[in-house]
């Protein structure tokens, strides 16, 4: 892997914000003895708002609660160490809150997505502490001196504790970074001109240094990305970050990367989130029970709190009137636990699309992408539905990078870090290796 001199990030929520700004940072992770390489130019791309998409819905809940694969939570606690330095690091007073959390299980499981049921949770809590994680069983009455404004059902008698866990308000978190982006000099494009539109890639001797994609010391050979607006930029190389996007970016290239697909009737990305309020007694915890899912919202300067469920059934198909009924239904559920929501309503509701890798786990690295000799000038770069011209198996991977998982909230710290020491210095990263996306290329 070459030391791209430009980088394209697609994609301005959380995981793009994140790895745009470790990128120009002069260590791109701590202890990785990386050298003296220097931060490359970055330009950071969005078709909405930055912060607006799924991270701005997103739970945001920082944890490697519920892992089962001993390497998957490996990569996930790291990132919470991750998002320690980021706070440290970027104001993490405004954003980052690692206050804890709670759940407790149901002996009539009402989430049947959710393995804590019954004696699995504790089962749980002993596979976490074994493997070095911050976890107890605790009595009511210690949660109720934790979580002054959560009133427990008396038939629960336990409780699973987590301290280190928490959540970051996302779009308090991006607007910091972006300020930072914006004072490093970055470039920042949205809306039309952020709009990738067409991905090209340029044969050596092609194109030329100058202007927004200068620092590769060399002519060519990198990527023409072509804007919404009629612009073009050229980079070394280009990382999509653009979330349920990602199969619709990656295809301009000729390589599009499989995720689960949210248009489908009763497809599982779809979800539903509500934010009600005010909440006379603000929440101060995430909190998971068996039949709501609750955490502060305070972005907006106001006492609220987000909802969520996992027996919702929601998709893109959702009529209107059910939505706002599953709305209703959270904050009945959610009243029952807090007295303080009493007099709230439902504020806000969102039927929100989260990218969901095909074997759950993250695809992360370079994208196997068709060689440029396969293709004609002027190619179609693939159907969007895995169609492409080109071995993509065995094309280059040729400076096209992805980064697309669930858990983008908890992962995104540390898979920034990460990230950018393998762009920036051209070596893989073992913690990453189980990832790859060529694995969703293979016969």
């Amino acid at each position: 892997m070459n030391r791209p001199g430009h980088i394209a990030v697609i994609g301005a929520g959380v995981l793009g914000t994140a790895l745009a700004h470790r990128l120009t940072r002069h260590t791109a992770r701590p202890g990785a003895g990386t050298g003296p390489a220097a931060a490359p130019a970055v330009t950071l791309l969005d078709r909405a708002e930055p912060g607006h998409g799924t991270s701005r819905w997103s739970l945001a809940w920082l944890n490697s609660n519920g892992v089962p694969d001993r390497g998957y939570h490996e990569l996930r606690t790291a990132s919470l160490r991750a998002w320690a330095r980021l706070a440290e690091e970027a104001g993490g007073a405004e954003w980052y809150r690692p206050v804890g959390n709670m759940r407790w299980a149901d002996p009539a499981p009402a989430d049947p997505d959710d393995p804590a049921e019954g004696g699995r949770l504790a089962e749980r809590v002993q596979r976490l502490r074994q493997w070095g994680y911050a976890a107890e069983l605790v009595a009511p009455e210690r949660i109720s001196a934790l979580e002054p404004a959560l009133r427990l059902p008396a038939d629960v008698s336990q409780v699973a504790w987590f301290p280190d866990e928490g959540y970051v308000l996302t779009e308090r978190l991006i607007a910091t970074l972006l300020d930072r982006l914006r004072d490093a000099g970055t470039g920042i494009r949205t809306g039309p001109a952020g709009h990738v539109v067409g991905l090209e890639r340029e044969a050596p001797g092609d194109g030329t240094t100058e202007g927004e994609g200068a620092g590769s010391g060399r002519r060519g050979g990198g990527w023409l990305l072509r804007t919404a607006d009629g612009g073009t930029l050229r980079a070394d190389a280009v990382v999509c970050c653009a979330g349920r996007w990602t199969p619709e970016v990656t295809a301009l290239a000729g390589a599009p990367v499989p995720i689960v697909d949210p248009t489908t009737a009763g497809s599982p990305a779809p979800g539903l989130v509500a934010r009600v309020g005010p909440v006379a007694t603000p929440l101060t915890r995430v909190v998971h029970t068996p039949r709501v899912h609750l955490r502060p919202h305070d972005e907006d300067g106001g006492a609220t709190v987000h909802l969520e469920a996992g027996d919702v059934r929601v998709d893109l198909h959702t009529p209107a009137e059910e939505a706002d009924r599953w709305a209703d239904t959270l904050l009945a559920r959610a009243r029952a636990l807090v007295p303080g929501l009493a007099g709230a309503r439902v504020l806000e509701r969102r039927v929100c699309v989260r990218p969901l890798p095909l074997d759950g786990h993250p695809v992360i690295g370079p994208v196997p992408v068709p060689d440029a000799a396969a293709r004609a000038p002027g190619a179609a770069a693939g159907d969007g539905n895995g169609a492409g011209t080109g071995d993509r198996r065995t094309g280059s991977a040729g400076g096209l990078y992805v980064m697309v998982t669930h858990s983008g909230v908890t992962l995104a710290a540390g898979l920034a870090e990460l990230v950018a020491a393998e762009l920036r210095t051209g070596r893989p990263e073992p913690a990453l290796e189980p990832y790859r996306p060529a694995r969703l290329f293979q016969d």
